[in-house]
């Protein structure tokens, strides 16, 4: 296995899911791995081109992997795949693209157009090609950590309400 299979791997096995969906031409080796490695364990497989129309008619899962999507599918449609599952389908999720060379299309995926969708970098990974796979991760408990400022006591100063008009 690879540091990428390695790398996404690791994302399932900290989630620990009981169900896994993977948006991917092939089951990824990550995702075959935690089949065999679990009693009663099956991954969903959904073909990117496909994905976006198939997810409708199913649930929600524990964690799900895109792996070679972004790839083959429109900007928009990568678009709308990662915020319907992060949306509906799953709190935790990861992405992984393989990034273009520069001037490769003017309409490309870029870490801003990530972190827009909510994702985190998780990992960049350099291939012997001089080729780089990033790994972008999704999880609601980490994304919007509470703040001590934002309560009622630091900024609303309830005891006014009925007090005053502002």
């Amino acid at each position: 296995m690879d540091l990428l299979q390695e790398t996404l791997l690791e994302g399932i096995e900290a989630a620990a899911p009981d169900s896994l969906l993977c948006v991917a031409p092939a089951l990824p080796a990550a995702a075959a791995h935690w089949e065999t490695h679990g009693e009663g364990r099956a991954a969903t497989l959904l073909a990117p081109p496909e994905a976006l129309a198939a997810l409708a008619s199913l649930g929600r899962f524990d964690y799900a992997v895109v792996f070679d999507a972004l790839e083959t599918l429109s900007l928009a449609d990568g678009s709308a795949l990662i915020a319907r599952l992060r949306d509906l389908h799953c709190h935790r999720f990861a992405v992984s693209h393989r990034d273009l060379a520069e001037g490769e299309g003017q309409d490309r995926w870029t870490d801003g157009r990530f972190v827009a969708l909510t994702l985190a970098l998780h990992r960049r990974i350099t291939e012997g090609a001089g080729g780089t796979t990033s790994v972008y991760a999704y999880d609601i408990d980490s994304y919007n950590r509470r703040r001590e400022w934002n309560s009622p006591e630091d900024w609303a100063n309830p005891a006014n309400f009925h007090r005053w008009r502002w």
